[in-house]
């Protein structure tokens, strides 16, 4: 029997470094058909001078050891392949936590006055607000700074979407790598949300 693996989970990935085998909590932000995105956002992975880059690992998931390769990495993110055996569950709404949280972005570097929002829905790797915005606000692969509790992050634009209201507007932002702190809370608050607390950690 195989197991599950979707985005948001959180499993401990073991690598070898110069200092010797090293254990890692990370959260799956994404599933691909050939590789697997994780982010160490509990536990920082090593320096660039002592990396995982390029090395055999594991992780622990379902009480199942998988065997992968670290193939790529920038700051808590790495990618490993996808192993053999284990079955996915890629699709979008599986990653998401609904709620409706408020917010704020601009376009970055000040580039535009602050906008309050709705949170609608929440993951690691990106949100989905609801806002009063015209077609010209904000267009696909724009760069904007989000300010959701006491989180503060860079992100882009993916996808715009119309409301029922002509005034208002769904758009999703994906998140340029956070700050450890920022990481924090945001995990925080999706554990909060998925355990039923609807408030920013």
């Amino acid at each position: 029997m195989t197991a599950a693996l979707a985005a948001g989970a959180e499993l401990t990935l073991i690598g070898t470094t110069r200092l010797g085998a090293r254990r890692f909590k990370a959260i799956v932000t994404d599933i691909l058909h050939d590789h697997i995105v994780l982010d160490t956002a509990v536990d920082e992975v090593p320096s660039a001078t002592d990396s995982l880059w390029g090395s055999a690992a594991s992780f622990l998931h379902d009480g199942r050891v998988f065997d992968v390769s670290v193939t790529a990495g920038g700051g808590s993110r790495l990618k490993v392949s996808k192993p053999e055996g284990l079955a996915t569950d890629d699709r979008r709404n599986g990653r998401r936590v609904v709620t409706s949280l408020p917010a704020t972005l601009r376009k970055a570097n000040l580039g535009s006055a602050v906008q309050a929002a709705y949170v609608v829905d929440l993951s690691v790797g990106g949100v989905r607000l609801l806002l009063e915005m015209d077609d010209a606000t904000f267009g696909i692969d724009h760069e904007v700074d989000l300010v959701m509790g006491h989180i503060t992050a860079r992100a882009w634009v993916r996808h715009i979407a119309s409301h029922d209201n002509p005034r208002l507007r769904y758009i999703g932002l994906e998140f340029a790598p956070l700050s450890a702190d920022a990481r924090r809370h945001l995990i925080d608050t999706i554990g909060s949300l998925r355990a039923g607390m609807h408030h920013w950690r």
